[in-house]
């Protein structure tokens, strides 16, 4: 973990180096971006909607990372209590907060992306 240094002037001083890993944490790992970026660009999603956008994730993976998602505060769950199964999954408000991280992927591909100009001097 990294450590908090005294008079830090770094970018992210404000918070603090400890805390910008914190929440690092809550979203590292293959598969927690993917599903926050999937539910958040398509709304409520089914488990099985939300397996197949996400490709080859296995049951388990997906179970243990929505699981991790929820009780972060980045993901609600609801569960229909049927049979079959209904479960949906949504952003909240403190995930969907996440979102713009998403739209500045978004600009950098456009910029940056295949096919784009790279114009080193308009890099500011």
């Amino acid at each position: 973990m990294m450590t908090p240094h005294p008079g830090c002037n770094c970018r992210y001083a404000d918070v603090g180096c400890d805390k910008m890993e914190q929440v690092m944490d809550q979203l590292s790992g293959k598969w927690k971006l993917r599903i926050l970026f999937m539910v958040g660009a398509h709304g409520t999603l089914r488990y099985g909607e939300l397996r197949g956008l996400l490709g080859n994730v296995t049951h388990k993976m997906l179970s243990n990372q929505l699981k991790e998602l929820a009780a972060d505060g980045l993901v609600a769950r609801r569960d229909y209590g049927e049979v079959p199964p209904r479960v949906e999954y949504s952003l909240t408000p403190r995930g969907n907060a996440l979102m713009p991280i998403f739209d500045d992927i978004r600009r950098y591909i456009l910029r940056y992306g295949p096919g784009a100009e790279i114009c080193p001097e308009s890099d500011n």
